[in-house]
């Protein structure tokens, strides 16, 4: 039988579409989820109907303790290690610095060092994130200096230098994912392209209420979830292991993504006011979005858009969902979950 391959973090978006993608080749998948998760916490898996795969396996994993990473690594001997599990909302490390520190950073270190021990020949493929480049020009690249802004990015860039580090001192076949945003039906809700999908299919079935969002200019690079973990599988096969920027090379701001995932769900917003006071309505002038001072982020970055020529020619990665076709699958999906809750007797 051959070495599976191991996903922490398997619950997320990308470790459920990774693992779906995994299993679909023929592969045996081993998924960490936290100690004393919920069945409830397996939902995407059960969404991509993979949960009860027979190839796949759900283990719990503190990955902040080392012993435990080196009793799975030594059971395991996985074929590559795809470290998903994460932190990974900037508002949270702001409320709480030394837990996304454990759940970044340490997790990490913790990991490669029981790789190295008991599982050297394993393939490890870190997820990083853009949140790195701070306020750094863009296009940001794989040679963009860093400058990290917040607890998470520095969480993060504590963990992408330590993955490097055991590539370079210890022979590792060891590589960082720089993740640019990538979204999907499975983010969480309180993610803002889910909230702003959700908000445009509630106001095209009769609601009566408005959206508010922080910062409208801030700009990102909006990506669609599957496609960027192909392109992980891809970085754990390839010959040597490198860094790779994983964008679609687009930057929108979040007034564009609303009025985007808006007009897919048949509403046209008309923007007006400044600042603060700035404020979207529809065609019939009911006020769609507003804008609150206390979703703005502390030292948030303005632009984030990302470089991926590298991983275009060595991995074959393509960005190939446009930011328009991603605002429509994501407001398509919310209306279909909307239609499932009506059908099993819920209450808009």
């Amino acid at each position: 039988m051959s070495a599976p391959q191991l996903i922490t973090g398997i619950a997320g978006q990308d470790g459920a579409y990774l693992a779906a993608q995994l299993l679909a080749r023929g592969d045996t998948v081993v998924g960490t989820r936290r100690p004393g998760a919920d069945a409830a916490s397996l939902w995407r898996l059960r969404e991509l109907g993979i949960a009860e795969h027979a190839r796949l396996r759900i283990v719990e994993l503190d990955a902040a303790q080392l012993d435990e990473c080196r009793a799975l690594l030594a059971a395991l001997r996985p074929a590559a290690v795809f470290h998903l599990a994460a932190q990974s909302r900037v508002a949270a490390s702001l409320r709480d610095p030394y837990g996304s520190a454990r759940a970044n950073a340490l997790s990490t270190l913790q990991l490669l060092e029981a790789l190295r021990r008991d599982s050297p020949a394993s393939r490890f493929v870190f997820a990083s994130s853009a949140e790195l480049f701070g306020n750094a020009p863009a296009p940001q690249n794989e040679r963009t200096p860093f400058a990290p802004a917040n607890p998470y990015a520095l969480s993060k860039h504590f963990a992408h230098g330590m993955t490097q580090a055991y590539r370079s001192a210890h022979g590792l076949h060891a590589g960082c994912a720089i993740l640019f945003n990538h979204e999907s039906p499975l983010r969480d809700p309180d993610f803002v392209t889910r909230k702003i999908a959700a908000a445009a299919a509630r106001c095209a079935l009769g609601a009566e209420e408005s959206l508010a969002l922080g910062n409208l200019q801030a700009q990102r690079d909006f990506g669609y979830a599957p496609e960027y973990v192909e392109a992980l599988v891809a970085m754990a096969a390839q010959p040597r292991a490198d860094d790779y920027v994983l964008a679609s090379g687009v930057a929108t701001s979040i007034r564009d993504f609303a009025t985007l995932a808006f007009a897919a769900a048949g509403s046209l917003l008309i923007w007006q006011g400044t600042g603060v006071d700035e404020h979207a309505i529809d065609a019939h002038g009911r006020v769609r979005i507003v804008v609150d001072p206390a979703l703005f982020r502390p030292l948030d970055a303005a632009v984030l858009v990302g470089d991926a020529r590298k991983a275009r020619a060595q991995l074959g990665f393509a960005a190939r969902t446009d930011v328009a076709a991603l605002a429509k699958l994501l407001v398509e999906a919310e209306l279909l979950n909307a239609a499932r809750f009506a059908q099993r007797g819920g209450v808009l």
